[in-house]
Formats: structure tokens, C-alpha cells, sequence
């Protein structure tokens, strides 16, 4: 008698456990798909049809002694000279910490950026855009990094390409 109750505990048991299993199971799976998703990727390439052209450009007249970066933030490239006690420093932090630069060539030894490139787009001709390019200017400027415009198109003739970004390294250097 005390083997059939123990058996019945035991049975019952098992089914109470499934059926908790089966429910958490259930739970689990509409909770997780309820979550709202908040990121998504842009889609499937870091760079535009244009970029990637001028990128592959890039690639093909930058010297064996240089490499190419695309899409840097500009704040890696460069920091705000104050003190973070300053009242202008988040300011002025704030205006480079959401911003890149189109393509970055940097010196292969150290990564040192050597010159900065902007590929100028029809958008480069907007307002907005226009007072962002003045930002960038001046702030490389102040950082002593040279920055090269640089209009897209949709053949880019390599020698020619390769001697304005030699001349515009060198004019820095000097």
C-alpha cells in the first residue's frame, strides 16, 4: 500500500513537473519575443556604392608604407585642448564626438594619421552641411592634421589622385 501511494506521489509529481517545464518553456518564449528591438543594422555595408569606389581608389595610391581608414570618429583623431573643468570643454567635445571624417591615411608604422580625406557629395553644397565641413576644417586645422576635399566621381584617375595626397602631406610637413 505504501509502494502504490509512493508511486502515485512520484507520478504526479512528474506530471506536475512537466506541465511547470512546459509553461516556463511557453513564458520564456512569449517574453523573449515581446522584447522590443531597438537596434538594427543599416543594412548590409559599412560604405556607400561611392565611397567603396573612391575607398578602392584610396587603397590602390596609398603607399606600401600607409593605410586607409574609413568612417573615423573625429574625437579619435583628436581631443579637446582644455581642461574638463573649462566650461567650453563638453561644448566643444560634443561638437566632434558624433561626427567622422570620410577616410583617414595613416602611417603604417604608428597609425598616425597623416591626412584626412572628405569625399564632397551633392549634400556638401547644404547649409548644414557646409557649417559642419567649417567645423571640420577649423578643427584639424587647430590639430595640425591636413584635410583633403575632395569631390566623388566616377572614375578617379590614380597618378592624379596619388599627387594630391602627396602634396597635401608634404605641404603639412613643412
Amino acid at each position: 500500500m505504501l509502494q502504490n501511494f509512493s508511486n502515485t506521489i512520484f507520478l504526479f509529481g512528474s506530471i506536475f513537473l512537466l506541465v511547470v517545464v512546459f509553461v516556463a518553456i511557453i513564458v520564456f518564449k512569449k517574453f523573449r519575443g515581446s522584447v522590443r528591438r531597438i537596434y538594427k543594422s543599416k543594412g548590409p555595408y559599412l560604405l556607400s556604392p561611392g565611397e567603396k569606389k573612391f575607398f578602392d581608389a584610396l587603397v590602390a595610391v596609398a603607399g606600401q608604407d600607409q593605410y586607409v581608414c574609413p568612417k573615423v570618429r573625429i574625437a579619435d583623431l583628436v581631443e579637446v585642448d582644455l581642461p574638463e573643468s573649462d566650461k567650453n570643454f563638453w561644448a566643444s567635445f560634443n561638437k566632434i564626438s558624433q561626427k567622422h571624417v570620410d577616410f583617414v591615411i595613416c602611417d603604417r608604422a604608428d597609425f598616425s594619421p597623416l591626412l584626412i580625406i572628405e569625399l564632397d557629395g551633392g549634400s556638401h553644397n547644404e547649409k548644414s552641411q557646409s557649417l559642419r565641413d567649417e567645423l571640420v576644417n577649423k578643427v584639424f586645422k587647430d590639430a595640425d592634421i591636413p584635410i583633403l576635399h575632395i569631390k566623388p566621381t566616377n572614375f578617379y584617375e590614380y597618378k592624379s589622385l596619388r599627387e594630391q595626397i602627396s602634396m597635401t602631406i608634404k605641404e603639412n610637413n613643412n
